[in-house]
């Protein structure tokens, strides 16, 4: 029997820390545009289930994933990691409190 292969995407891994309170709080709603998972969601009470959203590279349904994340009230900062990552053409990223510290994002207190 053959072994599987898979298709592999990569993921960018985001420190809570480079998004604002409030972004904290809309991430954990499964509504918010582009919205994929929530990454161990029975430890949520932790403060850091970790949760997913697809970066949508199409330049098309890029602009209108930006537009939507405005309107859903995410902050600026948060708009921009989705730019650098659409730049750089990664798919996917995950918010965790643990995740990876990012130079040249902006820095907030929680």
């Amino acid at each position: 029997m053959k072994r599987p292969e898979f298709d592999l995407y990569e993921i960018a891994d985001v420190s809570m820390k480079h998004i604002t309170k409030e972004d904290g709080r809309l991430i954990g709603r499964q509504d918010a545009p582009g919205h994929v998972a929530c990454v161990d969601p029975e430890d949520a009470q932790s403060g850091s289930p970790g949760d997913v959203f697809a970066v949508l590279l199409d330049s098309r349904l890029h602009r209108r994933q930006i537009a939507d994340l405005r309107e859903f009230g995410f902050s600026s900062a948060f708009v921009r990691i989705f730019r650098a990552l659409y730049q750089r053409r990664v798919p996917y990223v995950r918010f965790d409190a643990g995740g990876g510290e990012v130079e040249g994002l902006a820095e907030f207190e929680w």
